[in-house]
């Protein structure tokens, strides 16, 4: 039964394994590349104590560090969708096929009368060929984290929707998901094709849906401050603006509504002209550079700036709220996220022997 099954997959693995070498090889030379000049930026920066240890080193390794971004920047973006499209394809060209072709064809009948059972030659089927998509996606994910460490440190953000999708163990869930989803469309639907465009049309409803239900996975930490002179980081509109609240290093940001007063009502900036002496006139400038020539004189930072219009706004009892996960939920989320997929990839597994059975009783 291994050995027919094998005959029957072997087309799709040669080719997943001639794309999987190619992909590997691709990774290596360029990431081993990408790593040795950030070795050695960073190594440059050192001496003349650009480095601060305090600060992420994203922001420390000089003029250099941005040509890098740049440089890896397009193709860093693409290899995420490549391996967030892994488990997709998968689905598509793996799973779908997979008992649909069969009965597309009719060769189920000659399958299903030999001496080997019905429930057997689907659990050599799912278990055999689902070991290998969960295995391609566990190498993918495995090379890009790896690829992308650098460029992951210097953005310092590694909760992006496309960034998290494509690290670690959570396409290890999708393409176990995918896979059986895949299956048990070909299976019911009894033809390939439907079953394939299925099987992408709900993947991508997944990669839209999965984004906006995940700050929700674990419950979250929220942070409410009054505004004052240590607020800063303005940014607004005539309708509404905001301050950089304190979240620790390496949080997820999920939310931060505007400036609120005591009641909850989001303020605007025009209620406050003494804090915002260039909001009667043009708008087209709201940041603290656009009020620095009316509102202080000589040179400040834009901290400063900042600073100066919370000290003006702390009189009227303003206050602003945020809420983020902290660094410590990221590998909890993964396994979450994870685990609910393969709950998922479970039970379309359990559905297909289910029915199986029922076409044989």
């Amino acid at each position: 039964m291994i050995w027919v099954a094998w005959r029957q997959f072997r087309a799709q693995a040669l080719t997943g394994l001639v794309l999987l070498a190619a992909a590997a090889i691709f990774f290596l030379v360029t990431g081993l590349r990408m790593h040795h000049s950030y070795a050695a930026d960073l190594a440059a920066c050192a001496p003349l104590n650009a480095c601060d240890g305090s600060t992420p080193a994203a922001r420390a390794l000089g003029s250099r560090i941005p040509q890098l971004r740049q440089s890896y920047e397009p193709m860093f973006q693409l290899l995420q969708l490549l391996v967030i499209a892994v488990p997709a394809l998968i689905g598509i060209f793996w799973g779908a096929p997979l008992i649909g072709r069969e009965l597309e064809t009719g060769t189920h009948q000659l399958a299903w009368n030999q001496t080997v059972t019905r429930t057997r030659w689907l659990t050599v089927k799912l278990i055999g060929i689902g070991a290998a998509a969960i295995a391609t996606a566990a190498i993918l994910s495995w090379l890009l984290t790896w690829w992308a460490g650098p460029l992951d440190h210097l953005n310092g953000d590694r909760w992006a929707a496309m960034t998290f999708a494509s690290r670690d163990i959570v396409p290890l869930g999708y393409a176990a998901f995918t896979f059986a989803l895949g299956t048990t469309l070909g299976l019911l639907l009894r033809r390939t094709l439907p079953a394939m465009a299925v099987t992408l049309a709900v993947f991508i409803a997944i990669q839209i849906l999965v984004p906006a239900v995940r700050p929700h996975l674990l419950p979250s930490t929220t942070t409410t401050l009054p505004i004052s002179q240590t607020s800063t980081g303005f940014s607004g509109s005539q309708t509404e603006f905001h301050f950089d609240l304190p979240t620790p290093p390496g949080a997820w940001l999920t939310s931060q509504p505007p400036v609120k007063n005591s009641s909850g009502q989001v303020v605007r900036i025009d209620s406050y002209p003494e804090c915002f002496p260039d909001s009667q006139g043009d708008a087209s400038d709201l940041s603290p550079q656009g009020f620095a020539q009316a509102h202080i004189h000589g040179p400040r930072t834009e901290l400063d700036q900042a600073s100066q219009i919370g000290a003006c706004l702390a009189k009227y009892d303003l206050h602003e709220t945020v809420t983020y996960h902290p660094a410590s939920h990221y590998w909890p989320l993964q396994w979450v996220e994870t685990g609910i997929f393969l709950v998922l990839a479970g039970s379309l597994a359990g559905t297909c022997f289910w029915w199986i059975r029922r076409r044989q009783n």
